[in-house]
């Protein structure tokens, strides 16, 4: 295995991602998943081991949503990514090439997909999800969607109730073709912001209330700690104590992204060449990889999507941010308002409550049994406090 930080991976040196593979199995026999997962844990090579190892009468159908921009266009993409699966099916594709005969359409492959106009994309997509239910060798069809939040809200900037159609169209048919349809939705931009954003205009449904929600969260710490090992072993470097490879996968939250980043810069490291590499020089790569103006690791990103997520509330929800961030551990609730309130003294108690359950939905906080918050990955907090030159005691590897 080579490093490969950001690149797709094959699936002999996807780790560690077995158990929720097999969960996602077993709860798509049953009913549709809402995938949630931060940035850069894994999501799309989970949903790509998934593909690979679906039971063999299941048509798995993956597709980057993110940039399409209307309803109509998201169900012609639709249209041609069930085709493949479908096309030795007579009655199916007979219907596919007449309606884009009789709509008009651009020729693709063998067929000719419809250019619909914006009233009939509806109709089109459930005539076509019904014509699955007819095909008996073919036990689920199941559509993993990735970054439909992006779509949802490039639809909603222009055209808000074709937003909220296509979300109400796609919900009637996982409830009206449940023995046939199951749906992934992913993204890294939350589906809550995006219906939030509706409610303000008027909408009234919960579309995805009948998904299951499933995290997809970093590699538990046994399989982060094999990973580093391999790709030290596999790429000729050695370590200079054993218990270097689960120290380096603890600092990098367990995250291959990050892992991958630093074996692939030990490779680059003349420090590295022809000795054993200590736990200093790792520590060095990872601060490199945190504290670069270059942002190698695209950390910059926690802070840039504040924009999009929290709109006018965003001042407060970096002053919640801020707080946790300086903080030497977690915190009770009470002392993080508190201290947030120093700067926005006539917010609200319930506002500030609201904006800290959007900010662990997001990813940013991690939530204690005993009720108190702290940062979810040690790496982002580093770079936060760094990056908004907070004053907090660093010890160790941040010194």
């Amino acid at each position: 295995m080579k490093p490969n930080p950001g690149g797709i991976l094959q699936l002999d040196d996807i780790v560690g991602r077995e158990s929720v593979v097999a969960y996602l199995q077993s709860t798509l026999d049953q009913q549709s998943i809402l995938l949630t997962a931060e940035r850069r844990t894994g999501k799309t090579h989970v949903l790509e081991k998934f593909k690979a190892t679906a039971p063999a009468n299941w048509a798995v159908i993956k597709r980057d949503i993110g940039a399409i921009r209307s309803a109509p266009e998201f169900v012609h993409y639709v249209m041609a990514d069930i085709y493949p699966h479908l096309e030795t099916k007579t009655n199916f594709r007979n219907w596919l090439q007449g309606l884009g005969e009789q709509l008009g359409g651009t020729q693709i492959g063998p067929i000719k997909l419809p250019n619909f106009a914006a009233r009939q994309w509806k109709q089109v997509l459930e005539d076509a999800i019904a014509h699955l239910d007819d095909i008996s060798a073919i036990e689920r069809v199941v559509f993993l969607w990735d970054e439909l939040p992006w779509m949802l809200e490039i639809i909603a900037k222009t055209n808000p109730q074709e937003a909220m159609e296509l979300l109400d169209t796609l919900r009637a048919l996982r409830q009206q073709h449940a023995n046939k349809i199951r749906m992934v939705f992913t993204g890294s931009l939350g589906l809550h912001h995006i219906v939030r954003d509706l409610k303000e205009q008027g909408y009234n449904n919960t579309p995805v209330n009948d998904m299951l929600s499933i995290e997809v969260g970093p590699l538990a710490l046994v399989d982060a700690t094999a990973l580093v090992q391999r790709l030290f072993t596999d790429n000729s470097l050695t370590a200079a104590a054993q218990d270097l490879f689960e120290e380096t996968a603890s600092a990098l939250d367990c995250i291959p992204f990050y892992i991958h980043h630093v074996v692939s810069a030990l490779l680059k490291n003349p420090a590295s060449w022809g000795q054993a590499v200590d736990m200093q020089t790792v520590n060095a790569v990872i601060s490199h990889g945190i504290h670069s103006s270059d942002n190698p690791w695209d950390l910059q990103h926690y802070e840039e999507r504040t924009l999009a997520y929290y709109g006018k509330q965003r001042a407060k929800c970096l002053a919640l941010l801020d707080v946790v961030a300086s903080s030497a551990g977690p915190q009770s609730i009470a002392e993080t308002v508190k201290r947030a309130r120093a700067a926005y003294p006539l917010v609200e108690q319930q506002q500030w409550m609201e904006l800290l359950r959007l900010l662990e939905r997001d990813h940013y906080f991690l939530r204690h049994a005993n009720g108190e918050f702290g940062f979810k990955f040690t790496v982002v907090k580093r770079w936060w406090v760094w990056h908004r030159s907070l004053a907090i005691t660093l010890t160790g590897a941040d010194e």
